[in-house]
């Protein structure tokens, strides 16, 4: 709450790859990531050494995804990572598929419309998908204008007025 780096002794950035090591040799007391999970640097973090995941929730993130719709509340499954058995809530971006605003827009119209006619399919590719929601795709989140061509196939399927 309101605090910067200047208020802890040390504070490094440090690349995934180096985090797990870092956490793990009591170099830091914590790793702050946001990725979508599984991710193979937390999974790294928490296979090498006992290690925990923290409830991050409270007013001040509420605000935050208020302020940022790019930010959203999100949940790491229990079992996900070893050590966390119970469902862990955090918040997150969510994932954004971004072209240029040059693609024809036929061309991304396609895409869209291959994507949400297995959309099941395209959940199983990776875990992150899995939780994937048609109309928070649509909506949620949104950093950037709709694509003619996603806008057009979300009219079309009932996805947006």
């Amino acid at each position: 709450k309101g605090w910067t780096t200047a208020d802890f002794s040390v504070a490094s950035e440090l690349p995934p790859a180096e985090q797990a090591a870092a956490l793990c040799d009591n170099n830091v007391d914590a790793m702050v990531y946001t990725v979508g999970h599984p991710s193979g640097a937390i999974q790294e973090a928490t296979t090498a050494c006992d290690t925990v995941l923290v409830n991050v929730t409270g007013p001040e993130i509420d605000k935050l995804i208020a302020e940022n719709p790019y930010y959203r509340s999100a949940t790491i499954p229990g079992g996900m990572y070893r050590g966390s058995d119970a469902d862990v809530t955090t918040f997150g971006v969510g994932a954004t598929f971004v072209t240029s605003a040059d693609v024809p827009e036929d061309v991304v119209y396609n895409v869209v419309k291959a994507i949400f006619a297995d959309l099941d399919q395209f959940k199983g590719l990776h875990p992150a998908l899995g939780v994937l929601d048609p109309q928070q795709m649509v909506s949620d989140g949104n950093s950037a204008p709709l694509h003619p061509g996603a806008e057009r196939y979300y009219r079309e399927a009932g996805l947006l007025k």
